[in-house]
């Protein structure tokens, strides 16, 4: 995704009314094959959630519906989707989903949080979705929390980190040969890893190389109550250590990207923006829920965002 494409959405990012959001995270399917310990769609309240497993399928828009749903928007609409779930690489036809709205849309940025478990499927559907949609820059997230028994424990999936890393390496060699793709690594904060955050990203630095680690904190109504309640100072450590790398090059970051400079700043302050809102309680900046981003359940409903479940927009 070039410069212009980003300029072209321009008007979008700063008049917000009456314009349909940039930023769409839609959850494909509520079908999983981990029990996240901090799951942020734990508390059965989301819309046509249930208790996540292997062959949940009921809620699920066909692919002729969400043809219908994205033409619907109009070509030029999106800027970035989100497809995710539940595990999104369980849905088989999550290529085709994709590539409907890249059709219906022109959504040129696709970002996928996946937990590795499925590393045949996930490698076969990227290097498809890359040889076909050449103008689509597509990016996969793995989710590592810790590692060897501690992710498998927080995720209470046996054998799930080495899938992950599995699936992790097997993706850096794809972006090895396709320009339009990136894979980096997710990790949650919780009150399961608090004490190990650093000591995590060194194994990720020594053993993966990663270039990036996307950060994120326990949210919602996890699974688990007491993953949300992670010690903040344990969590300003780790965000210090990610600026010194960041800053010392040890982390290359978005580098391939345009305004890879302003993102790599973003991540800094972002980490410091967090630590902030979490001490507080309080925004440090205007919700855009609704404006700027949007989300979608696997049953078509429509929300401000995933946490603001009582605000249904269609």
């Amino acid at each position: 995704m070039g410069y212009l494409d980003y300029v072209k959405h321009g008007r979008k990012l700063f008049v917000k009314r009456g314009q349909l959001p940039v930023y769409l995270v839609y959850f494909i399917t509520d079908a999983c094959n981990a029990k996240c310990k901090h799951c942020l769609l734990a508390d059965g309240a989301h819309p046509g959630w249930e208790e996540p497993s292997m062959t949940y399928r009921k809620q699920e828009l066909s692919l002729e519906e969400i043809d219908k749903v994205s033409a619907s928007m109009g070509k030029g609409s999106l800027m970035f989707l989100l497809p995710t779930g539940g595990e999104p690489f369980l849905r088989k036809d999550i290529g085709e989903i994709i590539k409907i709205f890249h059709k219906n849309t022109g959504v040129r940025n696709v970002g996928i949080p996946t937990n590795g478990s499925t590393t045949a499927r996930t490698v076969s559907i990227v290097k498809d979705l890359c040889e076909s949609c050449p103008e689509l820059d597509l990016h996969i997230d793995v989710s590592l929390d810790g590692v060897g028994a501690l992710h498998d424990e927080i995720r209470v999936f046996p054998g799930l980190f080495k899938r992950s890393v599995e699936t992790y390496k097997a993706l850096r060699d794809i972006e090895k040969h396709y320009k339009n793709f990136s894979v980096q690594v997710e990790t949650t904060v919780s009150k399961h890893n608090e004490d190990v955050l650093i000591e995590n990203y060194e194994w990720f630095r020594k053993n993966l190389d990663v270039d990036t680690v996307f950060t994120l904190l326990t949210r919602g109504s996890p699974k688990e109550p007491v993953a949300k309640f992670f010690d903040v100072e344990k969590y300003e450590q780790y965000a210090d250590h990610m600026e010194r790398e960041y800053k010392s090059g040890s982390l290359s970051g978005y580098d391939h990207f345009p305004f890879a400079d302003f993102i790599n700043a973003k991540r800094i302050v972002r980490h410091q923006m967090i630590a902030k809102i979490v001490r507080t309680n309080e925004y440090q900046i205007p919700c855009y829920g609704g404006n700027l981003g949007g989300a979608m359940f696997a049953n078509g409903d429509v929300y401000p965002c995933e946490l603001l479940i009582d605000r249904k927009l269609g």
